[in-house]
């Protein structure tokens, strides 16, 4: 009997210590109940099965499969671009990974590889699911409606060479080649069957006047049969399937020098009795001739294979045609024949005064 009484004093004893340690020591209760907080937030950022919502806004989305759209034979005509601009997207991400979770891990995209015909088609936009960063829940918009038009490519499309402006004097530049002289363009069918040929302008304010071989890399432009140019972004230009946003020209720059014909040109012999020359004329009145600098400061005048006309027995107006040599292989002349007209009359003809005159 004492002895349960000894036990029933010893219990309430840590009963009532008990009380005053919870109802005196709020230090320690804070502490309990602050260890509690860490210890069940550990267990919940380590558990994967919890997730947080994390909304991307302007997400940007790849656009895929296109090669293997137009290799169906479609190409979308719509403005992707404005499309997909403002699109947000929502993961559910795991707790323990919140902070680090990026829009990128979930490969947010737009599949043209999908498109199988023309005209309006809805496409969904799609994404992948990350096994450390969880999957997207929603994406807005879900889905855009694009236009499809057939998808052709051209072959051998011609390109031609311009020279605009004016070349400056004393200078000669040849017809440039062209490097590839023809392309293959693609694009919608409407709007690559308008297109009749490439052409390339070179702009003499842009070349550096200098003797010798030059190269140039120039812009190139389509055109249609009307002779208007055809521009637009979904028109690809390519050669041996390398895409082309120009061409190469070669050329030859050269000085030039002038000469006067008329002094270089003379006659021999009469014209027939009873008969006279009224005028001769020489056409053209100058040639110019393009060579290496070392052949022209040899040059003191043309090299002509006659320079005479005979007017033996001549009695009527005559024009002979007289060649021109180059003075070397690679020079260019800018004519190689002079025509010499003998204007042939009587004589009372030419003797009689000039029509007008008293």
């Amino acid at each position: 009997m004492k002895e349960e009484k000894k036990r029933d004093y010893s219990f309430q004893n840590f009963l009532l210590q008990a009380k005053r340690l919870i109802l005196h020591n709020g230090g320690f209760k804070l502490l309990a109940i602050l260890i509690s907080v860490i210890l069940w937030a550990g267990l919940i950022s380590q558990d994967e099965s919890i997730t947080r919502e994390k909304t991307f806004k302007d997400v940007s989305v790849n656009i895929t499969g296109m090669d293997a759209m137009k290799r169906n034979g479609y190409i979308v005509t719509s403005d992707l671009s404005e499309m997909l601009t403002g699109v947000t997207a929502t993961a559910a991400v795991p707790q323990k990974q919140y902070e680090r979770a990026d829009v990128s891990s979930y490969n947010v995209r737009l599949d043209l590889s999908r498109i199988s015909g023309n005209g309006e088609q809805e496409l969904r936009l799609l994404s992948s699911a990350s096994t450390t960063y969880g999957r997207i829940s929603s994406i807005s918009p879900s889905s855009v409606t694009v236009n499809v038009e057939d998808y052709v490519v051209r072959y051998r499309i011609p390109v031609s060479v311009s020279v605009t402006g004016e070349i400056p004097e004393g200078w000669y530049i040849s017809t440039p080649s062209v490097d590839p002289p023809l392309v293959a363009v693609s694009g919608p069918k409407n709007l690559v069957n308008s297109i009749s040929r490439a052409r390339v302008f070179l702009n003499p304010e842009e070349v550096d006047w200098e003797e010798g071989p030059s190269v140039f890399s120039v812009g190139l432009s389509l055109y249609d049969r009307s002779g208007e140019e055809v521009t637009n972004s979904l028109l690809e230009v390519s050669y041996d399937n390398v895409q082309l946003d120009g061409v190469v020209l070669e050329t030859t720059i050269l000085p030039t020098r002038s000469y006067d014909v008329s002094s270089m040109i003379g006659t021999i012999n009469d014209v027939a009795d009873g008969f006279a020359v009224k005028a001769v004329h020489v056409s053209p009145e100058s040639i110019t001739v393009a060579a290496r600098s070392e052949v022209l400061d040899q040059m003191t005048e043309l090299a002509l294979k006659e320079h005479y006309v005979d007017l033996n027995g001549l009695k009527e107006t005559t024009s002979v045609q007289l060649k021109v040599s180059k003075p070397s292989e690679d020079s260019i002349l800018s004519n190689d024949t002079i025509t010499v007209t003998v204007e042939v009359v009587p004589e009372e003809e030419k003797s009689s005064p000039e029509e007008g005159q008293d």
